[in-house]
């Protein structure tokens, strides 16, 4: 795909400013091809429509002048606050936010729009005021009244008397403190919040910038986006923040976050997304549609804040149907709740690769009721588990969603055909590294899943590096039985894979042969690597030892030279490079996503 243009002859640059109000739009509709609409530092509140197109030689260009210092919002400062009369720490204001709300079809929290920032950061809703904390909001829509309970601490306290326990080592009683003398300026004591020296803005808009027409009538093209931050949305489920639907359009280093629902939908053609992050969005980091797409070096992190259970629905990192002749290449998918990467119904001819999935609580990569796909030299690393669930709940890095037992997976094939799943790294996922997986709800759920179209059939997955997984490194779903439905699952073949469980090598004491004999490694009857080969005559080449990462424990899964994975593999034509660039002989291309390092301390 090419973006390369010339100026058109009569092309000019519009600059705008906060200021500027209502008059956005208006000169945005004006533009024409090879204009550039240019957007000042500052915080733009209103939303915007792309009604306009460039040409492929002379495309409009709308970007920040400063990237990164021009934010559109949904939100509104709020300033009228009361201390709750009952409730310490506890503030309330009169506010109609009906706009933003609905019917509980999802959940009554997951179907809530509203969101509250203070200085930037996100409250955490809540039902009612009796379940107020600090670090929460609630809102009561039939009396029109928002609640906020602030984080209580704010700063430190250096001054006026108090009275403290003197404690018993020093004679007992209470000890009267000057806290104007240093000596006694103890830090982290709490100070009243005031919300007059705070900035308390609550989502008052949604969809907040959209691209004009639908995705099977999109009215615009060639047009690039770069460099903006799109943030607090106040979107319904299944809606988006940002709205991207067109031909050949470009979005480039852009920040989508704390959208209610979706950081944003791509439904485009021919179109590229580069260089983006979308995070900490209600339900998802984006939704996808079209044909001929490229999204590279992107990142989609922490994902589905409100922790809705929308098993098999949408949640996490993405979800894309319908896509064909996809590229998603080089991004990063870490710690959503959900799936990472979820390429779900219809969609062929998809490439994914060079791409890191971590700490996802659904699998790392899904890829299910669909066909023709490349997955290769990626990197998923324990996922299916809630992140940070060990920690309380914070806005920025921790999950405390489910953690559904079917999910779990480094990489998971649902119910495809005709994918090829070679060169990955998985790594300590909860269920498995790999599986193969039918899965019988998703015909008799929708009509419209015809068990001709939909079936575990014609998959290879070879040359890949599993290792400590939970269930087992590799699961390949058998026919179901009752009632038999052997014509389902049929044609899959897997070799050249490296199994390894670190914890089993050790307690055999380095054992080979015994080793070779300990099962959990593939099938969901755990059986060993040669019972494998015995009862289904596969991975007939593959190996069950220590890959030699060169520092594992650093998420350093390069090889080192004496590894059993780094020569050999399936040969794989026009197969050349790494996960990091590094070349590949295709004839002998080694297994999992990073050949070997001569020296361990070559810098990546």
């Amino acid at each position: 795909m090419s973006f390369t243009s010339t100026p058109a002859q009569s092309a000019k640059t519009v600059r705008v400013t906060p200021e500027d109000g209502e008059d956005i739009q208006q000169r945005l509709d004006q533009l024409e091809p090879g204009d550039q609409l240019i957007f000042a530092p500052g915080i733009y509140r209103q939303s915007l429509v792309v009604r306009v197109s460039g040409k492929a030689n002379h495309p409009i260009t709308i970007a920040a002048e400063s990237p990164g210092e021009t934010i559109l919002t949904g939100t509104d400062v709020i300033e009228d606050w009361s201390p709750h009369p009952e409730k310490e720490g506890v503030f309330t204001t009169r506010i109609d936010l009906s706009a933003l709300t609905g019917p509980p079809k999802y959940g009554l929290l997951a179907s809530r729009q509203e969101q509250v920032f203070i200085n930037g950061s996100a409250l955490r809703q809540v039902t009612h005021f009796d379940q107020l904390q600090g670090g929460t909001f609630a809102y009561d829509q039939g009396e029109g009244v928002l609640a906020i309970c602030p984080h209580s601490f704010t700063g430190e306290q250096h001054s006026g008397a108090t009275s403290m326990d003197a404690g018993a080592i020093t004679g007992g009683g209470r000890k009267e403190v000057d806290r104007s003398d240093p000596e006694n300026c103890w830090p982290f004591l709490i100070n009243p919040f005031q919300p007059e020296k705070h900035r308390i803005e609550v989502t008052t808009r949604s969809g907040i910038f959209r691209f004009a027409g639908d995705h099977r009538n999109p009215e615009v093209a060639h047009v690039h986006l770069k460099g903006l931050i799109f943030r607090g949305s106040g979107d319904a489920p299944q809606k988006p923040m940002v709205w991207i639907a067109g031909n050949h359009l470009l979005i480039e280093n852009c920040i989508f976050e704390a959208g209610a629902a979706r950081g944003f939908d791509f439904r485009c053609h021919h179109s590229t997304i580069r260089r983006c992050l979308s995070r900490l969005n209600g339900q998802m980091g984006f939704s996808g549609y079209g044909s001929h797409d490229l999204i590279e070096d992107c990142t989609f992190a922490y994902n589905n804040t409100k922790h809705s259970d929308f098993v098999c629905f949408e949640q996490g990192g993405s979800k894309i149907c319908r896509a064909h002749h996809w590229t998603v290449r080089n991004c990063r998918f870490i710690g959503n709740d959900g799936p990472g990467l979820w390429f779900d119904i219809d969609n062929h001819d998809v490439m994914i690769e060079k791409c890191w999935c971590e700490g996802n609580s659904g699998p790392g990569i899904m890829y299910e009721i669909s066909s023709d796909a490349v997955i290769r030299n990626n990197v998923c690393l324990q996922n299916g588990f809630a992140y940070r669930k060990d920690e309380r709940f914070n806005s920025i890095k921790n999950s405390v969603g489910h953690v559904e037992p079917v999910y779990g997976q480094g990489i998971l094939v649902q119910m495809s055909r005709n994918i090829t799943v070679h060169n990955n790294t998985c790594v300590n996922n909860r269920r498995c590294g790999i599986e193969l997986r039918h899965h019988p709800y998703q015909q008799a759920g929708n009509p419209n899943h015809s068990t001709e179209t939909y079936r575990l059939e014609n998959n290879t997955v070879f040359n890949n590096v599993l290792v400590d997984n939970g269930w087992d490194n590799l699961m390949v779903s058998h026919p179901p039985a009752n009632p038999s439905k052997t014509e389902e699952v049929r044609g899959n073949q897997h070799d050249f894979n490296l199994f390894h469980h670190t914890e089993a090598l050790l307690q055999r004491g380095g054992d080979l042969a015994a080793y070779a004999r300990w099962g959990k490694n593939l099938g969901a009857g755990s059986q060993s690597l040669e019972e494998w080969r015995a009862a289904r005559h596969q991975d007939l080449h593959s190996l069950q030892w220590d890959p030699y990462f060169v520092s594992p424990a650093e998420k350093d899964f390069r090889l080192e030279t004496q590894s059993p994975a780094a020569s050999g593999g399936q040969p794989v034509k026009g197969f050349d490079e790494d996960f990091n660039g590094h070349p590949r002989n295709p004839q002998s291309p080694g297994m999992g996503a990073f050949i070997s390092v001569a020296n361990p301390l070559e810098i990546i």
